[in-house]
C-alpha cells in the first residue's frame, strides 16, 4: 500500500491492523482490540488519508492529541486539535482551514462535541471517518466523564452517518458489549490482537512497607526510564517527595497539574533529563516512549485493564520490561472506598448498583491475580478471553524465587 510506505516508512500491515482497515472501508462499524505498541493508530490513520472528508478523533486527553498531531505532521499528514488551551485567533484559523478542505484528520475531546461554535462549523464540512482512541475511557461516562456518553447524539447531528472505529488496547467481553451500546454500533466487527506482552516479566510482590520495597527496586534501576503509578494525588505527592529525598532523579505527573508543568515533565522525561515519573493513570495514554524499562504499580490498579494498559507502557520498542505491582491488602480499602462514593444524578439507583457490583467484581479479578500462584501471563489473557499455554517464563510465578525483586 503507498499510503503506507511513503507516509508511515512500513512495507506491510499486521494481520488485524488490515482487517480493520479493510472494515472501515466497507463501512462496518468495528471495534479494535489491540496492546499498546501494536499500532493501532493506522488503523485509522491510513483510511483517513484516502477517504475524501475529514476523520475526527476522539481522543481523552488533551497531552495525547497534541502528541499525535506533532507526530503526524512530521510525517506530512495534514492533521490539526481543538482544545480548550488554544485561543479563539488559533481556533479561528483550523475551522477555516476545515471549511477548505486542509485538515484530514481532526482530533478533539468528547466534550467539544457539545460546543455550539464546535456544531456550527462541524456542520459545513464533510465527515467520513469518526474514531473512538482508547476506547475503555467510555466507561468513563459511568461516574465523571459524562461528554464521552454523548457521542451518539453527535453522530445523529451529522448530515450523514460516518464510518466508526473504536480502539483500546485492553477490553474484557463485557467491556466491549457496553462500548457497542455507548456508541451504538450496528453489530460490530471486533477484531483482537494478542494482548500478552511476552516481553514484560510481571513480579507482584505482597509488602507491608511500599516505601522501603520501592526503594531498593528503583536502586537497581537507576539511570534507566520508569514509570511508578500511583492511585491517588496525594499518593504521588508522597512517593515523589520521599524519592526526591533519596536522590532519585525524579518527576511527578497528575491531573491536578496545570498544562504547561505537565509538558515540561513529559518533555523532561522524553528527553532523558529524568528517570522516573511518579503519576496517576492521567499520564501515558497515547504518549510513544519507546524504552521505559520498568512500570512500578506503587498501588494495587482498580483493575486488570488498568494493570495491563500501564505496564503496558514498557518497553515499547520489544526490549526486555519490568511490570511491578507492591501489594498490600489494604489497597482494596481506598479502591473500595471510591467505587462506594460513584454517584451520578442523571442514572437511576439500579443503574448505580450495577455499576458498582460491575467495579468490585473487576477488583476481585485484580486481587485474585495478585494472591495467585498461577502464570501471570497466563490469567492475564484468559482473563481477555485469549488462550495462553503457561509456563511462560516471564513471571515470578514462573521462575525460581532467586529472581524475585
Amino acid at each position: 500500500m503507498q499510503i503506507l510506505k511513503s507516509y508511515f516508512g512500513y512495507d506491510n500491515l499486521k494481520e488485524e491492523q488490515e482487517k480493520i482497515i479493510n472494515n472501515v472501508i466497507k463501512r462496518k462499524d468495528t471495534i479494535g482490540l489491540l496492546p499498546t505498541g501494536f499500532g493501532k493508530s493506522l488503523t485509522f490513520q491510513i483510511p483517513a488519508l484516502l477517504f475524501e472528508g475529514v476523520t475526527i478523533v476522539i481522543t481523552p486527553l488533551i497531552a495525547l492529541m497534541q502528541d499525535q498531531v506533532i507526530n503526524l505532521k512530521g510525517k506530512g499528514v495534514k492533521a490539526e486539535y481543538i482544545n480548550s488551551l488554544q485561543s479563539e485567533d488559533d481556533q479561528n484559523i483550523i475551522y477555516s482551514r476545515l471549511k477548505h478542505n486542509k485538515i484530514k484528520i481532526l482530533y478533539v475531546s468528547a466534550e467539544r462535541l457539545k460546543s455550539k461554535r464546535f456544531l456550527n462549523e462541524i456542520e459545513k464540512v464533510d465527515i467520513d471517518f469518526l474514531v473512538c482512541d482508547e476506547a475503555h475511557t467510555l466507561l468513563w461516562s459511568e461516574d465523571f466523564r459524562h461528554a464521552l456518553g454523548e457521542i451518539p447524539a453527535f453522530i445523529k447531528r451529522l448530515p450523514k452517518r460516518p464510518r466508526i472505529l473504536a480502539l483500546t488496547a485492553t477490553a474484557t467481553s463485557n467491556t466491549t458489549e457496553k462500548i457497542t451500546k455507548l456508541l451504538e454500533l450496528d453489530n460490530p466487527d471486533i477484531v483482537i490482537g494478542d494482548c500478552d506482552r511476552k516481553n514484560i516479566f510481571y513480579d507482584i510482590k505482597k509488602t507491608h512497607d511500599k516505601d522501603r520495597d520501592l526503594f531498593f527496586y528503583l536502586k537497581r534501576k537507576q539511570g534507566l526510564h520508569g514509570l511508578v503509578y500511583c492511585l491517588t494525588i496525594k499518593n504521588v505527592v508522597h512517593v515523589y517527595e520521599y524519592l526526591k529525598s533519596k536522590g532519585f532523579n525524579v518527576l511527578k505527573y497528575h491531573g491536578a497539574m496545570d498544562s504547561n508543568e505537565k509538558k515540561e515533565a513529559l518533555e523532561l522525561y522524553k528527553n532523558n533529563m529524568c528517570d522516573i515519573i511518579v503519576c496517576t493513570n492521567a499520564f501515558g495514554m497515547g504518549i510513544d516512549i519507546p524504552d521505559i524499562r520498568y512500570v512500578v504499580e506503587y498501588d494495587l490498579p482498580a483493575n486488570i485493564e488498568d494493570f495491563m494498559q500501564q505496564t503496558g507502557r514498557g518497553s515499547r520498542d520489544g526490549k526486555r520490561a519490568e511490570g511491578v505491582v507492591l501489594f498490600n491488602i489494604n489497597d482494596v480499602k481506598t479502591i473500595d472506598y471510591f467505587i462506594d462514593h460513584i454517584e451520578d444524578p442523571e442514572k437511576s439507583d439500579k443503574e448505580i448498583i450495577k455499576i458498582k457490583n460491575d467495579r468490585r467484581n473487576k477488583l476481585d479479578k485484580m486481587v485474585e491475580l495478585c494472591m495467585s500462584s498461577k502464570c501471570i501471563h497466563k490469567s492475564v489473557s484468559e482473563y481477555f478471553g485469549i488462550k495462553h499455554p503457561g509456563k511462560c517464563g516471564m513471571c515470578i510465578n514462573c521462575v525460581p524465587s532467586k529472581y524475585k525483586i
